[in-house]
């Protein structure tokens, strides 16, 4: 396997890279990497929430990204999704606010690896040709058989082999370790919108640097490089189906650029002063995190509510010792005692339901880099 990725480059000081002027930042708690305005330095992690970012050298290729994704979802958009995100949660913690998510927005464009190769090698596989088969179905009705013509369709298999000597361009592998959680945060995006990488689209946007090098990314490129090869083994056996392909072949002329996509990277301060992290989709708007009830506004509501009815019982218990002197407060007694109960009731609960919302809950967690 001959690869042609291009030099790495040990980038330590303030330097304009593809056009942007960023400097390398990391951070010691999850750490990763960034390229960041060089004025954003001692800032919290955008997406640990954890540790705080100090210059240090990156790792990287030269190259300029060949595509990105550009954010789709602008702040008014972005006001809106926190509004109905936050609205979900009945006993808020305080600092569970659309205001507050908005203010802590963070713009990052996260890197996936685009492969090209050249496949030389043969193939071998099942061919599945639809053919058709006349049969007939009896019935009984209006106390007669009657027979039906119906046509079926099934798949007849074949063993096929070939050679194959073909191109393919823009295969999507990972380029962090954490792919497949940065999946569940973000959920899918539409790769073919993408357009050719652009420094202007870049704006205030932080770069996270690639953790998984491409020759440790191969192995995941491989069975997808190789199933663009199925596609095309498939046409040429003029098949309509195929199955239990395997493929022997050299992979030449390999080329690794980066495609970057776009999340915005938020957080609130659950009742223990813990950053809770969310995660919104720059290009769908599909928001991921915990939304966290607070338990400590629960009580104190309870409290509250608690306190109002036990002044109610003790009018009741006061109405009633005077209902000797005015046979009216009897009746007031009666409806104090059962407004005095409702309400001691009520008080159960806001302060058990924060505790039972929150267990459903999963926070988000950023992977660590090994």
């Amino acid at each position: 396997m001959k690869n042609q990725t291009p030099p790495v480059e040990i980038v330590q000081d303030i330097k304009t890279l593809w056009g942007v002027d960023r400097q390398p930042m990391g951070c010691p708690y999850c750490k990763r990497v960034f390229l960041v305005k060089p004025q954003e330095n001692k800032n919290t992690c955008p997406l640990c929430q954890k540790g705080t970012l100090g210059s240090q050298p990156a790792r990287l290729r030269p190259q300029e990204p060949e595509k990105l994704l550009p954010f789709k979802i602008g702040q008014e958009q972005l006001r809106t999704i926190y509004s109905a995100f936050t609205s979900g949660v009945w006993i808020k913690p305080p600092d569970f606010t659309p205001q507050k998510l908005l203010s802590r927005s963070i713009p990052i464009f996260w890197p996936l690896w685009l492969v090209d190769s050249d496949i030389n090698g043969h193939w071998q596989m099942e061919a599945g040709f639809d053919y058709q088969v006349e049969s007939s179905k009896e019935s009984f009705a209006q106390g007669q058989w009657q027979s039906r013509k119906q046509i079926e369709t099934r798949v007849r298999w074949e063993p096929r082999l070939g050679e194959i000597s073909y191109h393919v361009d823009n295969i999507a592998v990972p380029a962090l370790e954490e792919h497949e959680n940065r999946i569940r945060m973000t959920g899918g995006y539409h790769l073919d919108q993408a357009i050719a990488f652009d420094p202007s689209r870049i704006a205030d946007a932080v770069l996270e640097v690639p953790d998984l090098p491409p020759e440790d990314a191969w192995p995941m490129a491989e069975p997808r490089v190789n199933q663009a090869a199925w596609k095309v083994s498939e046409q040429a056996s003029g098949a309509q189906h195929s199955r239990n392909y395997a493929i022997k072949a050299n992979y030449d002329q390999l080329n690794w650029t980066q495609f970057y996509l776009p999340l915005y990277a938020t957080s609130y301060l659950d009742d223990d002063g813990q950053p809770q992290i969310v995660i919104v989709n720059g290009e769908t708007g599909t928001i991921h995190g915990p939304q966290l009830a607070s338990r400590k506004r629960g009580l104190k509501i309870a409290g509250i509510l608690g306190v109002v009815a036990v002044g109610l019982l003790l009018l009741m218990v006061i109405c009633a010792l005077l209902t000797a002197l005015n046979p009216i407060l009897g009746g007031i007694a009666v409806l104090l005692g059962i407004l005095g109960f409702g309400t001691g009731i009520a008080a159960i609960v806001p302060a058990a339901w924060p505790a039972s919302w929150n267990r459903k809950q999963k926070p988000l967690r950023i992977a660590q880099r090994r």
